[in-house]
C-alpha cells in the first residue's frame, strides 16, 4: 500500500512540475499570454509600424505637435478633391500608421471630405511608445489642433473611429458635443477589457479578464461612454465577417447609444467599408450631415 501511495505521490508531483514547466514555456514564448498575465497594454493593444508607405496619390500637409517634452506626434491634413463638404477627424486602428490607411482615406477625399488624421506616439514618425493613457492624450491634443484649424469655417464636423480608434472617437465626441455633428464607428472595439477577453488564447486568461474589468478598463470605455452622447447622429458599422473585432462588440456599442443612431451590418473585411462599399458609405455620411 505504501508503495502505491508513493507512486501516486511521485506521479502527481511530476504532473505538477510538468504543468509548471509547460506554463512557464508558453509564458516566455507566447507574447500574447505574457502580455495578458502582466496586463502589458503596450503589447496587448498596439501594433505600430515606423515605416511610412508612399502617399503621393493624396494631397496632404504634414505637421507635428508637441504633446510632452519627450513626445512629438505627427498629424496629416488631407485635402479634398473639389469643394469641401465636411471636415473629418479620423482616428485609425491599432496596426500600422496613417499611411497604412491611405486606401480608406482616399475614398473620403475623392468625394469632397477633408480628413485630419494623427499617428499616436510610437506610430509612423511620432516619437515614444504607445500606452492606454498616452494615445488618448495624443488624440485629445490633435483634436484641439484640428478644431483650431477649422474654427473659421461653417462646415460640419465628423469624428470617424476605426477599430481601436473607436473608443477614442467616442470619448472625443462625448467631451466635445457642441463641436461634433456626426460620429462614425467602423469595426469598433467595445472596451480594453473586451479586447483582452477576445484575444486571450486560453480559457483561464479569458476568465481572468472577465472577472477583472478594473485591470483593463481605465479612463475611457466605448460601450459606457457612448451612452453619454446626446442628440448627435451616430453611424455604427460592423461586419458579420469581421475576424478582428467580433460582431457582437459593435452591437453592444450600438445598443448602449442613444438616438439618433443607425447600425449598418456589412459583410466586408475588418474596417474595409470605405474601400469595398465606397458609394454606400459616402451616401450614408452625406445624409446624416444635411
Amino acid at each position: 500500500m505504501k508503495k502505491i501511495f508513493k507512486i501516486i505521490g511521485w506521479t502527481v508531483l511530476i504532473l505538477l512540475l510538468g504543468g509548471i514547466a509547460i506554463g512557464t514555456y508558453f509564458y516566455q514564448t507566447d507574447p500574447m499570454i505574457k502580455a495578458i498575465v502582466n496586463n502589458d497594454e503596450s503589447k496587448l493593444y498596439y501594433f505600430p509600424s515606423k515605416e511610412m508607405a508612399n502617399m503621393d496619390e493624396l494631397d496632404y500637409v504634414e505637421s507635428t505637435l508637441r504633446v510632452e517634452d519627450s513626445i512629438k506626434i505627427y498629424t496629416y491634413q488631407f485635402n479634398p478633391t473639389g469643394e469641401n463638404k465636411a471636415n473629418i477627424f479620423l482616428i485609425h486602428g491599432a496596426g500600422g500608421n496613417v499611411s497604412s490607411y491611405r486606401n480608406l482615406i482616399k475614398p473620403l477625399t475623392d468625394n469632397g471630405f477633408a480628413v485630419y488624421a494623427l499617428d499616436w506616439r510610437g506610430y509612423g514618425k511620432s516619437t515614444g511608445f504607445p500606452n492606454y493613457k498616452g494615445v488618448m492624450k495624443d488624440t485629445e491634443i490633435a483634436f484641439q489642433d484640428f478644431s483650431s484649424k477649422i474654427a473659421q469655417d461653417s462646415l460640419k464636423t465628423i469624428v470617424y473611429g476605426m477599430s481601436l480608434g473607436g473608443p477614442m472617437a467616442i470619448k472625443i465626441t462625448k467631451d466635445n458635443q457642441s463641436k461634433v455633428n456626426l460620429l462614425v464607428l467602423d469595426g469598433t472595439v467595445e472596451s480594453a477589457q473586451s479586447l483582452a477577453i477576445d484575444y486571450a488564447p486560453v480559457d483561464y486568461l479569458k476568465e481572468k479578464a472577465k472577472k477583472s474589468p478594473e485591470k483593463f478598463n481605465q479612463d475611457y470605455i466605448g460601450v459606457r461612454d457612448i451612452a453619454e452622447i446626446n442628440n448627435i447622429p451616430k453611424l455604427i458599422i460592423h461586419s458579420r465577417m469581421d475576424r478582428d473585432v467580433p460582431f457582437k462588440r459593435g452591437q453592444n456599442v450600438f445598443n448602449s447609444a442613444k438616438e439618433p443612431k443607425e447600425f449598418w451590418e456589412t459583410e466586408t473585411e475588418h474596417i474595409m467599408t470605405l474601400r469595398d462599399l465606397t458609394d454606400e458609405t459616402i451616401k450614408k455620411i452625406a445624409e446624416k450631415i444635411r
